[in-house]
């Protein structure tokens, strides 16, 4: 199909060679539909551009919302950690809770058992010297014990008694909730850029759609030019008339692409969907 240009060329040509008012005539419309096509043709290539950009900023912003969505992961993954190691110090809290409370029963036990109270009268003074030796043993006995139960009841340096694991634990309780309220606005962030990513989708969509009407409409615009370049040539009325004709249409369609409904990502949402299975597999 030959382009613009030629078809102005040979418009030009005919009318210099003839003052057939006919000629003169279809030579002024194709003049008028070349112009026509021209501003079709810049207006869907602008069209395809904005095209290009809109599906570009929504694989940028498509980008962007995997990159918060790692992010979310990553800080999640603290959170869990945080929180595995809550569980951790509270069990090692209560194996050290076990063991004080051990101390503190032989303690006791070892208080009730029978000393040199149960020596007779009679008793011989090595008698009573063993009994003697064996409540000052089971005397230092209670106080060790005793001891190491005041000592779980303190802080040190390694931070592993009773006080030290509670405030740990606290502490690790708190950084895996601080973690897990910013990992859910890291993702409410990836929420926000996802809303973007499918309008300009959409938005890119329906530009594709207007560019595809606009597309017609040049197609429409050549094939009236190419008709009255065939009047010119055939001094035929009839293709003239089709080639205005066809010109006529491609304004049409022209002011049509702007009508085209506009499609909102929201509209999706209200279409019915199925059941999301939940995790036993059932649909909730």
């Amino acid at each position: 199909m030959a382009n613009t240009h030629e078809h102005l060329e040979h418009a030009e040509h005919a009318e210099h060679n003839s003052h057939d008012p006919f000629n003169q005539r279809v030579a002024v419309s194709m003049a008028i539909v070349a112009a026509l096509l021209a501003g079709i043709s810049m207006v869907g290539h602008r069209t395809h551009n904005a095209v290009l950009q809109l599906q570009g900023d929504s694989n940028r912003l498509l980008g962007d919302v995997n990159r918060v969505i790692g992010d979310a992961n990553r800080v999640g993954t603290e959170a869990a950690s945080a929180e595995t190691e809550k569980s951790n110090l509270f069990a090692w809290y209560q194996a050290k809770r076990q063991r004080q409370a051990q101390f503190e029963n032989d303690a006791t036990i070892i208080e009730l058992m029978p000393g040199t109270e149960l020596l007779g009268k009679d008793a011989d003074e090595e008698a009573k010297k063993r009994a003697a030796g064996k409540d000052a043993k089971r005397a230092e006995t209670v106080t060790g014990f005793r001891k190491r139960v005041a000592e779980y009841n303190k802080t040190n340096e390694k931070k592993d008694n009773l006080p030290d694991l509670i405030e740990r634990g606290d502490e690790a309780g708190k950084r895996a909730e601080r973690l897990r309220a910013e990992a859910a606005k890291i993702r409410s962030e990836a929420d926000t850029f996802r809303t973007q990513a499918e309008k300009k989708t959409a938005e890119a969509e329906h530009t594709h759609h207007q560019a595809d009407r606009l597309d017609i409409a040049h197609l429409s615009a050549e094939i009236g030019l190419v008709l009255c370049s065939i009047a010119l040539l055939t001094k035929k009325k009839v293709y003239w008339f089709t080639g205005l004709g066809a010109a006529v249409v491609a304004i049409g369609l022209t002011a049509s692409a702007y009508t085209i409904p506009h499609h909102h990502p929201a509209d999706s949402h209200d279409a019915p969907t199925h059941a999301a299975p939940d995790d036993k597999g059932k649909p909730h």
